[in-house]
């Protein structure tokens, strides 16, 4: 009996001793670190270490074991950052460009990254000191996404992390603060109630942000990010990104809209222009108000097509109108069909911001297709004139058809890129696309007569030939 009794205490002993394990483990599985843990790697570098690594123009492959740790500074979160982490420690910030999208759900700003080294390789992307993954062209490549998380191992998350206060932009290092967070106090930007990004074109946005001593840093924003659309306010106030470099310009990366602290600015929508019925081309172009128009129903315009599609000297969506001595550029929503000397008639009034300009060029945007109708064929003749009256009257000139005679030209040897014009009075670029059916084409030597549409790019005017027959 005494037997018995004992083995059923000793069970009784072990069942409690088991409930009593089961409730410890259950209580430290039901509250983990608040913050995670720190994988078991020691770093044996810092960022400014691994970055002593970097040869100026190469390529290095890094073969030590190192490894650094380090903070997500930004992530991909709001999309303007685009397949690259950007890290901070102490020492400075570094790029790391994978093949991985949404990275943030795995490397979130905050987050300790543990970067194993071994097998990466350091270079530059035109100055922007970069890690990453070998590739066949001799540079950077993204780590492929299979191989991210054997080089980049994730640990604590909500860790703290410097932002660097800067009031003059020229205390800036480009190579001693790139790729780290920083807060530009009493800043503001010059084009206030303009889109971050150009939505309709599908293009990122460079917006120059001043400080109070007149330099300017670059802010780029990606035409991917969520934010893109947003217009950009005119107070005075601080923004916060990474620093980067492009070259030698300086650039601000946002991470989103809550790195601009800056009261917003009241900007009301451009009103709609137009007559509601046919209308010139140089009665369009004044209405052009800075932010974008809109025109009113039954608004349309005529003109020929002075541009040429199929020798693919211009982008197979746009085309050059012109009526009378006034001309401006269409862009449509799909590839047009439209041929040189075709006169059509565009209803103005299907799309929104119809009148824009885009790298100082006035267009009609994003016009529907089928808001296009061939009238028949139709002539232009060209308006003769010398380089200087160009670089002169670009305004009035701008997507007209122009002729420029006792010339030569000069340049690479054949039209790709680009060639100049020296007549008596100066000089004018001519412009060509390497895609262009003709661009390998060698031009002549000799006094030429040359004729083309003439395009604003960024307040340079540069002539745009429609074939090689332009020139003779």
């Amino acid at each position: 009996m005494k037997m018995k009794l004992n083995k059923i205490l000793s069970l009784a002993a072990v069942m409690l001793y088991a409930a009593v394990l089961t409730s410890c483990v259950k209580q430290d599985v039901d509250n983990p670190p608040a913050n995670g843990l720190d994988p078991g790697l020691t770093a044996n570098k810092t960022i400014a270490q691994i970055k002593a690594l970097y040869v100026s123009g190469a390529i290095t492959k890094i073969s030590g074991d190192y490894v650094f740790k380090a903070v997500v500074v930004a992530d991909d979160r709001s999309g303007n950052l685009y397949k690259s982490i950007v890290l901070q420690d102490s020492t400075g910030g570094i790029n790391i460009v994978v093949d991985m999208s949404n990275f943030y759900t795995s490397y979130e700003t905050g987050r300790n990254v543990f970067v194993k080294c071994k097998g990466l390789v350091i270079g530059d992307y035109n100055g922007l000191i970069q890690l990453g993954g070998y590739n066949d062209a001799g540079s950077v490549g993204r780590i492929p996404q299979s191989l991210v998380g054997q080089h980049l191992i994730g640990g604590m998350w909500n860790q703290s992390y410097v932002t660097k206060i800067v009031h003059n932009f020229s205390t800036l290092s480009n190579t001693l603060d790139q790729n780290t967070l920083v807060k530009l106090e009493g800043v503001q930007f010059d084009t206030p109630c303009t889109t971050w990004a150009d939505m309709v074109n599908q293009t990122s946005g460079n917006k120059n942000l001043k400080d109070a001593f007149g330099n300017i840093i670059v802010v780029r924003t990606s035409n991917y990010a969520n934010f893109g659309s947003g217009l950009i306010p005119g107070s005075i106030g601080d923004v916060v990104g990474v620093f980067q470099i492009y070259g030698t310009t300086k650039q601000l990366v946002l991470r989103d809209l809550n790195d601009v602290q800056m009261a917003p600015s009241s900007c009301a929508p451009a009103l709609p222009i137009g007559t509601g019925g046919l209308m010139s081309i140089g009665s369009i172009r004044p209405l052009f108000s800075g932010t974008g128009n809109t025109f009113v129903s039954g608004t349309k315009v005529r003109g020929t097509v002075i541009s040429d599609k199929n020798t693919a000297n211009i982008n197979s969506y746009n085309l050059i109108l012109q009526d009378g001595s006034s001309g401006i550029m269409v862009r449509f929503m799909s590839p047009n069909t439209f041929n040189l000397n075709d006169s059509i008639e565009i209803d103005l009034s299907a799309t929104g911001d119809s009148l824009v300009k885009y790298q100082q060029g006035l267009e009609l945007n994003y016009i529907p297709n089928s808001s296009a109708t061939y009238l028949g064929t139709g002539t232009v003749t060209p308006n003769v004139v010398t380089a200087n009256y160009v670089s002169t009257h670009l305004s009035s000139l701008e997507s007209t058809l122009i002729q420029v005679n006792s010339a030569t030209l000069s340049g690479g040897g054949t039209y790709s890129g680009n060639v100049t014009i020296t007549d008596a009075t100066g000089t004018l670029i001519i412009y060509t696309r390497s895609a262009a059916t003709f661009s390998g084409t060698a031009y002549p030597t000799g006094t030429v007569s040359v004729k083309g549409f003439l395009s604003n790019y960024n307040g340079t005017p540069e002539l745009i030939l429609r074939g090689s027959s332009d020139v003779q």
